[in-house]
């Protein structure tokens, strides 16, 4: 049995994988803090567009719109091109969208960074 399982583990494609992988951390660690300031709300991939599409929620300073979108971007996009967790889907060219909702008025779309492979 746990042959079986193995095997059909190593047939998985990249996006089952990837799907599968945004799945299981969304519902093990969201929501999962990753400062005073930012908090991740849920991962999901997009098979139709073959992205990996990440919610957060802006909390305190930065739930503001004194924050420069083109600083943003530019943070995240090195952020992005440094990353050895998402090796194997830049690798397979997959787009990674970022979408930063305010906290403090619930619904209200802050950033939205979308990069593909020609940007990293």
């Amino acid at each position: 049995m746990a042959a079986a399982c193995f095997l059909a583990a190593c047939h998985e494609s990249l996006e089952e994988r990837a799907a599968r992988e945004c799945k299981e951390y969304t519902e093990k660690y969201c929501p999962a803090p990753i400062s005073n300031e930012v908090v991740n709300d849920s991962m999901v991939y997009e098979k139709a567009s073959r992205t990996v599409h990440y919610y957060y929620s802006l909390r305190g300073i930065a739930d503001t719109t004194a924050l420069d979108p083109k600083k943003a971007r530019a943070e995240m996009l090195e952020a992005v091109k440094n990353s050895t967790e998402l090796k194997a889907y830049k690798e397979a060219g997959f787009n990674l969208q970022y979408t930063y909702y305010s906290t403090k008025h619930p619904g209200k779309k802050m950033f939205d960074l979308l990069f593909t492979p020609k940007d990293y």
